[in-house]
């Protein structure tokens, strides 16, 4: 069977472990509402479709991503753009399993790699099947990973799968780690194997309780620090396939990358708690619905709302939407642009937010 390699007295790791700890104990008692939760996490699953997406493929723009980002409750992904749109499918595959009874082993990977692919005009890629020929990785055309012989990558992986179905003494943020790794090792198909990878450790994390509420994106760190995580990844697994590779300098990676995170989405939360708290306060003269005063959270969010942005996030008619925003412009909260199905509009501040909100955004 598959036995990981890491040194047991890595002085960082534990450290790590409990820095994690201690933001997940915070993050899942902090108070957000059903349905901005719902908001946040739309915005955090385009965010990780794009960011995964673009270290394969940095031609991607990060206005792109902004204004996709935004989009929401739409899911915001672009026409053309299906490699994100396949993986934000494979996403919703992960959430969908990590709630349920499913066995993480072959089956699921292959599942994973499958949404991946899927429609891509390449009939080589072979979605959601191992390779049959051998594969490496090359960096502006030079060879700098040799992965194993592809005759053995069934075998490979059984044992690996046998692994995350009976290993139960790992930590679940390690075995997420390793998962990663050995799946980037291995390389058992011939496309998509980091994002499968990312979306199999995605998967281990939200399973075992360390998925920050669905709202942690590892993927956009990885994105920003694009560099540094090939090349940890490369320092762990070598230059070629062995079975014994060591896992230190990776873990350890994994593991800040999981603190930076739950750091940035700690911080997120307490924006928007204080935000929501104080539109509420400054809102309540007005006598609004609490529909109306959802509109206006997410116009000031974004910046402006749409009236099939209000319609999507209250669920009401297009006539109750045309009225409810007319009052809310008439009242001045709202300032209109445009005509027609351009028309937009944008939030007005009716007061000066607190100055501890100023000097978070300064941060």
């Amino acid at each position: 069977m598959f036995t990981p390699r890491f040194s047991k007295d890595s002085f960082k790791l534990p450290f790590a472990l409990e820095d994690i700890d201690r933001y997940r104990f915070r993050i899942e008692r902090m108070l957000i509402m059903p349905k901005h939760e719902q908001w946040l996490r739309r915005e955090a699953f385009v965010r990780a479709a794009y960011s995964s997406t673009m270290i394969e493929n940095p031609t991607i723009s990060e206005q792109e991503v902004e204004a996709a980002v935004k989009a929401v409750p739409a899911l915001g992904i672009a026409k053309g753009r299906q490699d994100v749109a396949n993986y934000a499918r494979a996403l919703e595959l992960v959430d969908f399993l990590s709630d349920a009874e499913f066995v993480i082993d072959e089956a699921v990977i292959c599942q994973i790699h499958w949404f991946l692919m899927r429609g891509i005009e390449d009939t080589g890629l072979k979605s959601g099947r191992y390779r049959t020929e051998p594969n490496w990785i090359e960096d502006q055309g030079v060879k700098v990973y040799e992965s194993p012989f592809h005759v053995d990558v069934p075998m490979l992986m059984r044992e690996f799968s046998l692994w995350l179905r009976e290993d139960e003494d790992t930590h679940p943020v390690l075995k997420a780690g390793i998962a990663h790794a050995h799946l980037v090792a291995v390389h058992p198909f011939v496309d998509g194997n980091g994002r499968t990878a990312r979306l199999l450790a995605t998967l281990l994390l939200q399973r075992y309780g360390y998925g920050f509420r669905k709202l942690l994106s590892l993927d956009a760190f990885y994105q920003r620090n694009r560099d540094q995580y090939i090349h940890v990844l490369r320092q762990s697994i070598g230059k070629t396939f062995t079975a014994d590779y060591d896992l230190t300098p990776w873990l350890e990676f994994f593991a800040d990358s999981v603190i930076v995170q739950a750091m940035w989405l700690e911080g997120r939360l307490t924006d928007w708690r204080m935000m929501v708290e104080e539109l509420h306060n400054e809102l309540r003269p007005y006598g609004l619905s609490e529909r109306q005063v959802d509109g206006l959270i997410y116009a000031a969010r974004v910046g402006y709302i749409a009236r099939k942005d209000y319609i999507d996030i209250t669920n009401i008619s297009p006539l109750t939407a045309t009225r409810d925003l007319a009052q809310m412009a008439e009242k001045g909260l709202l300032m209109p642009e445009g005509a027609g199905r351009n028309r937009k509009y944008r939030f007005v501040r009716r007061s000066e937010p607190s100055e501890e909100t100023k000097q978070r955004k300064l941060l």
